[in-house]
């Protein structure tokens, strides 16, 4: 549809529902809603004919609405006026049917505001609070562990990082040093943290100057009255509080005013009188509101892994930092790896030009160890990674490897695989598992193989015999890898793209983090890529056979 008869179906649209067209620099119009009985004035502006921005819609007269704490009601310049009609995931609208899209934004606007009607406006608030405390400020990050013992109050540093690459920004953490950044430390911070929802007190959507902040922060049932001594402390002290509740995270620092800031400065105003003057000037003294987030390392990895066991806490040591262990630690570390147990990458070789194409490392690193450059980027990722990196050949690392909860092999060559396979087999070491992961045919499969210590059968048991085919193929009959011969610069090689190891290893990362939950499920799985050359495989249970050498000598 073009502009013009989109535009001519939302007038025609806004006209029968009894809007009017005002001038302004975007389209707008005025109209009315019906809510619970209540005639509702609201403006409606439309900037964008694809909803890639959905139009807005604001209260003209917020005195038409019922008075109290107003949900779905965004502040502006203090005023209640915008209405937040969408979720945070947004609103499907058809751009090839304005008309419509348009009445839905106003049902939904409409909807939005009935439900603070039968005392829900102040739930509705709670629900999603940081977004009516927060001004348009930087977010601040908390890089520390959470303490989920319930109540407490801890005492940290408010720092400015800067990363080598990337945007600085402003964190809570226990470290004044963080791998990869430059830090400034401004002032001591108090984190405040609750297992508890914090919300609007007594009318009080959200304070504006110290008064208020007093009388809400009291009102708060989730924290004893001595938190408020605490927090209040902070605040002279010209430091930053922060509140972890567990529906929002929140800051505030107090505004000094001009002449307690020259004061100070000019140490013609003593610290410990700052307080009496402050407490002096309650009502005059504003506030700045901030919203945060936890950034910490296993606070990332919880968030997508709802109801689950993160990897935080096992160790993990990786065999094979190449195409497929490049992109499963990284995974891995997503996943919680690094967290309060170390995982260990280990890795012979350098990375080669020809490497660079489905490796996660890219350009800069060639010439430089895998393992090591992977470290370094796992660090940068996440400074809280607790990563190590062995350079050289597994066997020659063999005490650190069987040292980990998992062990990983993603080498992906045979010889590696059997030999790893017979180590852990052999027993003799507190490791748990070992997973193996790999890529068929030029990529038309990824591949995983679990062995747990318990488990009767082992990786050799999937080909016994080396001149036999394997006993659960991921290849169709007469289906062959094929090899690029080695030239004058570079070694011989399996081509296939970069999609196969990523899906090899999210494979590995997700067999990982179900074995890490008690549910380690069929030991081989196979994920197909080419439909034409690979074969659909259920994920199976591998049964012992009687010929497997690994089983047979190390059970004799």
């Amino acid at each position: 549809m073009d502009r013009q008869a989109a535009w001519a179906e939302i007038n025609a649209t806004l006209r029968a529902k009894g809007f009017e067209e005002k001038q302004g620099s975007i389209p707008q119009y005025h109209g009315q809603l019906n809510i619970h009985g209540a005639t509702v004035d609201v403006s409606l502006a439309i900037s964008d004919l694809t909803f890639m921005e959905l139009p807005v819609i604001r209260l003209l007269d917020r005195s038409q609405l019922a008075p109290g704490v107003l949900g779905h009601v965004f502040h502006n310049l203090d005023v209640d006026s915008g209405i937040c009609y969408a979720s945070g995931v947004g609103l499907p609208l058809d751009l090839y049917s304005p008309g419509g899209s348009i009445l839905r934004v106003l049902e939904q606007a409409k909807k939005a505001l009935e439900i603070n009607y039968a005392g829900r406006g102040v739930a509705e608030v709670t629900a999603e609070y940081q977004d009516y405390w927060r001004e348009s400020r930087e977010p601040f990050r908390i890089l520390t562990n959470r303490d989920k013992s319930g109540n407490c109050a801890t005492t940290l540093g408010y720092h400015y990082f800067t990363p080598e690459v990337g945007r600085p920004f402003f964190a809570l953490c226990n470290a004044a040093e963080l791998y990869g950044h430059k830090s400034e430390q401004y002032r001591t911070a108090l984190l405040l943290q609750t297992d508890q929802e914090i919300g609007p007190v007594d009318g009080c959507k959200v304070p504006t100057d110290l008064s208020d902040l007093e009388k809400w922060f009291k009102g708060q049932s989730a924290f004893p009255g001595s938190d408020w001594a605490k927090m209040e402390a902070a605040l002279f002290n010209q430091g930053f509080v922060a509140i972890s509740a567990s529906n929002c995270i929140l800051g505030v620092r107090l505004q000094f005013p001009a002449d307690v800031k020259i004061g100070l400065r000019q140490n013609t105003i003593r610290k410990e009188k700052v307080a009496r003057i402050l407490s002096s000037r309650r009502s005059k003294i504003g506030i700045s509101r901030y919203g945060g987030y936890w950034t910490d390392l296993p606070s990332i990895a919880q968030r997508n892994l709802t109801g689950l066991q993160t990897l935080a806490g096992q160790s993990i040591a990786i065999v094979g930092c190449g195409t497929i262990g490049s992109h499963l630690a990284k995974f891995l570390v997503q996943s919680g790896a690094g967290t309060n147990a170390p995982l260990t990458l280990i890795d012979r070789q350098v990375l080669a030009s020809g490497n660079v194409g489905r490796h996660y490392l890219g350009s800069s690193r060639i010439g430089e160890a895998k393992a090591l450059a992977m470290r370094d980027e796992l660090r940068r990722f996440h400074p809280q990674a607790n990563v190590t990196a062995l350079v050289g050949d597994a066997t020659d690392f063999w005490d650190e490897i069987v040292a980990a909860d998992l062990i990983i092999d993603a080498t992906g060559e045979w010889n590696t695989q059997y030999a790893l396979n017979d180590r852990f087999r052999a027993g003799e070491h507190n490791a748990l598992a070992i997973l193996h992961c790999w890529v068929s045919g030029n990529g038309a499969a990824a591949r995983s193989f679990l062995n747990l210590s318990e488990d009767e059968f082992c990786f050799r048991c999937l080909r016994p015999n080396m001149k036999d085919q394997q006993r659960y193929p991921a290849l169709k009959p007469n289906v062959e890898a094929n090899i690029a011969e080695a030239t004058c610069g570079e070694g011989a090689f399996y081509p296939y793209s970069v999609a196969a190891p990523a899906i090899a290893a999210a494979l590995a990362c997700d067999v990982a983090i179900s074995w890490a939950n008690g549910n380690p499920g069929p030991r081989l799985r196979t994920q197909v890529l080419d439909h034409d050359r690979a074969i659909h495989r259920k994920p199976t249970m591998p049964s012992r056979h009687k010929d497997c050498p690994s089983c047979r000598f190390h059970d004799d």
